[in-house]
């Protein structure tokens, strides 16, 4: 549990940059997975091409309006004068990152393998599932939409726990 003075502790501008990260890589990339697995559904197994070029063409601008959002941010930081990007990350801000990068590890190993091993049996015995069909479940494109997921969840895991960790102040 926080206290009052952790609360209202200034936030420091990796913890800022860590927040940003994280609220723009969930505001912009749920609904894209939302959308892109349930656009996955209504796709026939010989379209797997216009399929990739489908989630190519909706992730490009969802990776550009993330940069642009940071970059805002960021901006909106050195304009109000917090110039810490400048200074050299310190053993805390090491470890912090550290931390994160090894949940996100984690998270992908997770998710690609529990999603891959997951799918598997269902597409061998034939049964749909979430809506798929068995043969639309391993194809290039739900393939291709899984290291998507397990990527964009790798990374918000680490910006989380970077934010949580500049907060906890370890």
């Amino acid at each position: 549990m926080m206290t009052l003075r952790e609360e209202t502790a200034p936030r420091s501008y990796r913890e800022k940059l860590a927040w940003i990260n994280l609220t723009t890589t969930l505001v912009l990339y749920v609904p894209f997975f939302v959308f892109a697995w349930r656009g996955l559904a209504a796709l026939k197994p010989d379209e797997a091409l216009e399929g990739i070029i489908a989630l190519h063409t909706l992730l490009l601008p969802m990776v550009i309006l993330q940069g642009l959002l940071v970059g805002l941010g960021q901006a909106a930081f050195w304009l109000t004068g917090q110039r810490a990007a400048q200074e050299p990350a310190d053993e805390r801000d090491r470890v912090i990152d550290a931390r994160a990068t090894r949940a996100a590890y984690v998270s992908v190993v997770v998710v690609a393998g529990v999603g891959f091993y997951t799918l598997l049996p269902f597409v061998l015995s034939g049964q749909p599932l979430l809506g798929l069909p068995s043969n639309v479940m391993f194809s290039p494109t739900a393939l291709l939409l899984l290291g998507f997921t397990a990527f964009v969840t790798a990374e918000t895991v680490r910006f989380g726990v970077q934010a949580h960790g500049h907060r906890r102040g370890f």
